[in-house]
């Protein structure tokens, strides 16, 4: 239920509620609202950012691994062969401007361009791990949405900012851990690299 919206209701810079609907078939469903109000250059960067963050939660895990490299290949202008390369419905023209934009930069401002190579790794884990944290704690905004959309066609709306407001904590968290991991994946380069992330992946999502 938070996967989903979690990378854009954080960082998408015209994020403005949350809503959450279930459709006649007792599927639960949700979804960002954006403003319509024009970008400024800087915000049209974090945009495309948050958007195909978004698209790449769900190649995230259970190889988080694999998928940094998939990552480093593409910000290298190469194409990805792993969980990546499988995703259909990612946004690859905005995701090469992307990629074309820390190339630009990476002789230029290389600390920028680190810090962007550490968003698009850790973005789409972040929103993994948050949907199971706030799954995990089942406190009262949780519960409360779910009930409110227990009927079909029945909507619940929760403004970006309360959203920020109720997990918090939560929020914080999974950003950390999600940044730790990748900091974990650029310095280690030995042969079981593979087997100590996703090792450490695993266990924060399942302890």
């Amino acid at each position: 239920m938070f996967t989903s919206v979690a990378v854009l209701a954080e960082f998408h810079p015209q994020a403005k509620a949350l809503r959450f609907w279930r459709d006649e078939h007792q599927q639960l469903h949700s979804q960002v609202e954006l403003y319509q109000s024009p970008l400024q250059a800087l915000q049209e960067l974090e945009a495309d950012i948050a958007l195909v963050s978004s698209s790449l939660s769900s190649a995230a895990l259970p190889d988080f691994h694999a998928f940094c490299t998939d990552i480093e290949t593409i910000f290298e202008g190469a194409s990805p062969s792993g969980p990546i390369a499988l995703l259909t419905e990612v946004d690859w023209p905005r995701f090469r401007r992307i990629s074309a934009y820390a190339q630009y930069w990476q002789e230029r401002n290389p600390r920028e361009v680190n810090k962007l190579l550490t968003f698009m790794m850790g973005i789409p884990l972040y929103s993994q791990l948050l949907g199971r944290f706030i799954t995990r704690r089942h406190g009262d905004a949780e519960q409360d949405i779910l009930q409110q959309t227990e009927q079909p066609g029945s909507i619940y709306i929760l403004g970006v900012n309360r959203f920020r407001q109720l997990f918090r904590e939560d929020i914080d968290n999974a950003f950390n851990e999600a940044k730790m991991l990748v900091s974990t994946f650029r310095g280690t380069r030995d042969a079981n690299a593979a087997r100590i992330i996703n090792g450490m992946v695993k266990s924060m999502l399942f302890h």
